[in-house]
């Protein structure tokens, strides 16, 4: 490269055309960009259901009772809220086969719903599932396993076509599935195509966030990697606010949207956004109200939650190599 560099430079018989102008137009021309205006329509979900993965290894005791414990902040945003929803508890032991991605019943109800006569008290005796699991958490295989592979079998009607799905894995340690029965970024590409629009799933995960914390938790890898690429909520394990940690996921299981993906991509800077809630206007400002992130080319809004049927704009210019798209 550097020889061949080197014998351009001594060819300075060679005379390079003006590469800055060519037919009096300046060379190379910048991207036109156009004005965008995307608009969604912020409303509630008619069908939801949630998938827990809970960890019944034999250092989860503490955060399953409090789980359980505020349980009822989380409920608070599906009972009598007008929401069709499913919620239902598996483990992560893929080794013992009443688990093995099973949803755990109680009193022979598998999830609970509009109809469970004690939602709050079902749930949690679901989510005590005692510390007596395999060691080795294996929280993907178990949701996999779940929805796809016994989804028509062991758990039949709990996953519903027209329903959006929102997993929530609580774990002390990291993903031990492995490549069996999928692999992560398979994982990733099965959750992002499970429904017809990717907003319409999330994963979050309550585990130790990176690094670890200390003695009580192994960094959650492997659940981290795919919360960030399928958007959720990351809460680190080793926390003392659960009825925090309850509520937001709540508030978010129950498809409140505060992300909204742009259908081009923005030229930096440019985004702005509008909420009409009501016929009132309200503006909102990137770096103090709201965030881009350029992986999922989403913004998501930082503290505001948008109201139900309140429409949101989104305005910004667009990169494209063609000024007549």
């Amino acid at each position: 490269m550097l020889r061949w560099a080197w014998l351009l430079v001594g060819c300075s018989e060679y005379d390079f055309p003006n590469q800055a102008v060519q037919g009096g137009v300046p060379f190379p021309q910048p991207l036109p960009v156009l004005e965008r205006q995307d608009v969604f329509l912020q409303s509630e979900q008619p069908q939801v259901d949630v998938l827990w993965v809970v960890d019944n290894s034999c250092s989860m005791s503490e955060e399953q009772d409090a789980i359980a414990a505020n349980f009822p902040l989380f409920a608070a945003w599906f009972v009598d809220s007008g929401l069709d929803y499913h919620i239902g508890v598996i483990s992560t032991d893929m080794l013992d086969p009443s688990h093995s991605g099973k949803l755990q019943s109680i009193a022979g109800l598998q999830w609970i719903d509009t109809t469970t006569l004690d939602p709050v008290g079902t749930f949690a005796a679901m989510a005590q599932l005692g510390t007596g699991g395999a060691a080795s958490e294996s929280g993907r295989a178990a949701a996999y396993t779940a929805i796809e592979i016994k989804g028509e079998t062991d758990n039949a009607g709990f996953i519903r076509d027209a329903a959006t799905l929102h997993l929530i894995v609580v774990s002390d340690e990291p993903d031990q599935s492995g490549e069996v029965p999928i692999g992560l970024d398979e994982w990733v590409d099965y959750l992002l195509t499970a429904k017809e629009s990717p907003d319409r799933v999330s994963h979050s995960a309550i585990v130790g966030p990176p690094g670890g914390c200390g003695l009580q938790a192994e960094e959650g890898s492997g659940y981290i990697e795919v919360t960030e690429r399928v958007g959720g909520i990351l809460h680190p394990i080793c926390t003392e606010e659960w009825d925090v940690v309850l509520d937001q996921l709540g508030e978010h299981a129950a498809g409140i949207r505060t992300e909204f993906f742009l259908s081009e991509i923005p030229v930096p800077g440019t985004i702005s956004v509008s909420v009409i809630d009501e016929g009132v206007q309200f503006d909102f400002y990137e770096g103090t109200d709201f965030t881009y992130n350029p992986t999922r080319n989403s913004i998501m809004f930082l503290t505001y939650v948008p109201d139900p049927m309140a429409e949101v704009i989104l305005r910004y210019e667009a990169l494209t190599a063609d000024a007549g798209d």
